[in-house]
């Protein structure tokens, strides 16, 4: 009688060890796919009241400023860097917060209450840093390298959306691991980055750069445009014919990056 309770103890044990094992795969598996598509630590969609209501409408679209003026460092360090006041400064000692009336722009004068902020927090070099609220950030793990996106021609708006269009920033995109594999995996278009970021005409293919007006010729093209593409393609083309290889592109004709995943996760 014992023996028998004991096969069968013995076999009851090993079936719930073979049950267990689908439980565990679809653990394992529900784990990756979270990890993969959940949310970075910030949220999609998030848009924080900043303490100086920045207007990147005015700074991009109506100056024409590059991205790069004020975040300085996004082409060559993995994080994008943020102004420092004296940077704000330099323009914003002679255009100070009292407004003057200009014919065609405004009938009346006006105090700029956003301008004076940032002369309040700068106090002629003795203040203190804007304590601007951050809106993107991945999770711990993973160290985004900007300069490595940027210099390979990744558009800010790619990531970040139309940025210059915002009066008020917010995350546009998810920045969670399954958006960012897509990239790599599908590929990126150039093309695609340069009308998001407003450097291209999504009919005619023109690509101008940033601060510089569309200037119709005869052949029915932009002199910026001609000028700029002529003289951004041949240091790239030379750069590529003495490296011995072409830029990786998929059949779709999307470029795919050269990458390994310890270029983020390191």
């Amino acid at each position: 009688m014992h023996v028998i309770q004991a096969t069968y103890f013995i076999a009851m044990t090993k079936r719930r060890k073979w049950t267990a094992i689908p439980g565990l795969i679809a653990l394992a598996t529900a784990a990756i796919v979270l990890s993969a598509y959940s949310g970075a630590s910030s949220s999609q969609g998030s848009q924080p009241q900043q303490p100086i209501n920045f207007p990147h409408t005015v700074h991009v679209q109506q100056l024409g400023m590059n991205c790069l003026y004020c975040h300085y460092t996004a082409n060559k360090s993995p994080d994008p860097g943020l102004p420092a006041l004296s940077t704000c400064m330099g323009c914003h000692t002679i255009i100070g917060p009292q407004r003057p009336a200009i014919p065609g722009v405004r009938a009346k004068p006006y105090t700029s209450t956003e301008i004076q902020k940032l002369v309040n927090f700068y106090k002629g070099g003795a203040g203190t840093p804007v304590p601007w609220v951050r809106i993107h950030k991945v999770p711990e793990y993973v160290h985004f390298p900007h300069m490595r996106h940027v210099n390979a021609g990744v558009t800010c708006q790619t990531c970040h959306g139309q940025i210059q269009k915002m009066p008020q920033v917010f995350q546009y995109s998810s920045l969670n691991m399954g958006w960012c594999v897509s990239c790599h995996v599908n590929g990126y278009s150039p093309q695609e980055g340069e009308i998001a970021a407003g450097y291209a005409q999504a009919d005619s293919g023109v690509v101008t750069p940033a601060g510089e007006p569309q200037r119709p010729t005869a052949a029915g093209t932009t002199a910026a445009a001609t000028s700029s593409t002529t003289s951004q393609q041949a240091p790239a083309t030379a750069t590529v014919a003495a490296q011995g290889r072409q830029p990786a592109t998929n059949a779709a004709g999307r470029k795919i990056a050269r990458y390994d995943c310890a270029n983020c996760h390191y």
